[in-house]
């Protein structure tokens, strides 16, 4: 029986699907993430605060926003569920409370183009080159293989004249 590669999103997705709480806390960071993007004036005074799968938890600000709120609430289940209609809550409450801050954004991946860059050998007395220098006085007479690949590596980058 071999072993057949499964895209790493299936495999997020199969997690997440066996763990409730797991899928629950998922769905909230990325509910307060994506928080901004709902119509004014929900993200003014309001932001998710729990969810668990059945009840979702609004924070907001004072018992101003919490009254209007109450008074909103089917604007905001439709603009939420219209932006997010993977989540299966029953109902919504609404707690005076400090707003969370969002979480984090995740790290966008790296251009490719700058992962494929070559390195281009350095110029004579350059800190790379001298970092390269140390590299190569310090693996000099190696018998790792590692150690024999990089030092090939770095003196195909060193400049030609050594000093």
């Amino acid at each position: 029986m071999g072993f057949e590669p499964s895209p790493l999103s299936r495999i997020i997705d199969a997690l997440l699907r066996r763990n409730p709480q797991l899928m629950h806390h998922f769905q909230l960071t990325r509910m307060q993430q994506e928080w901004r993007s709902l119509p004014a004036p929900f993200p003014e005074g309001t932001a998710p605060l729990s969810y668990d799968g059945a009840t979702l938890v609004i924070a907001v600000r004072n018992i101003i926003w919490k009254q209007e709120m109450s008074f909103r609430s089917g604007d905001l289940d439709r603009a939420m569920r219209a932006s997010w209609p993977q989540l299966r809550f029953q109902k919504l409450v609404f707690r005076v409370a400090p707003l969370p801050e969002p979480p984090a954004l995740p790290v966008p991946p790296a251009d490719p183009a700058l992962r494929l860059r070559t390195i281009q050998r350095t110029t004579a007395g350059s800190p790379g080159e001298l970092e390269f220098r140390h590299l190569q006085d310090d693996l000099q007479g190696s018998e790792e293989p590692f150690a024999r690949s990089l030092m090939r590596l770095l003196e195909s980058r060193l400049p030609e004249d050594k000093p």
